[in-house]
């Protein structure tokens, strides 16, 4: 399904939750090998995880820039009252962390991808 029409038919946390439910299959079926075939496989989900890690980084900058312009407007509240700037610029700091460390899973699942491009399966 393309992207746009995917994102037509779906919101945010949806597209979210589903890409968590996807994770959690492929660790189902690749457990003990489980579906694997080949080396060409481990290829292919390598590819399609490093082209995840690579846009994670956008978009937890994404999440965070929306929480900043909320938080700028007044629109944004600590759920115990408390000064929401600290809550604020800790979950921004987060993000900003959790998007550098999807930097490097992809710099590495990039790396991973070029070194098995060779695998073949013995005879």
């Amino acid at each position: 399904m393309p992207v746009t029409e995917l994102a037509s038919t779906m919101t945010p946390c949806e597209l979210a939750t589903q890409a968590a439910r996807a994770i959690r299959a492929l660790n189902e079926l690749t457990h003990g090998g489980g579906e694997l075939t080949s080396p060409g496989d481990v290829r292919d989900i390598v590819a399609s995880l490093e082209l995840v890690g690579r846009d994670l980084p956008q978009l937890c900058e994404q999440l965070a820039r929306f929480l900043v312009i909320k938080h700028e407007d007044g629109q944004l509240a600590h759920g115990s009252g408390m000064d929401p700037d600290p809550s604020v610029t800790e979950v921004i700091e987060a993000l900003a962390a959790a998007g550098q460390a999807a930097d490097m899973m992809a710099a590495a699942l990039n790396e991973a991808l070029g070194a098995s491009v060779p695998l073949i399966p013995s005879r």
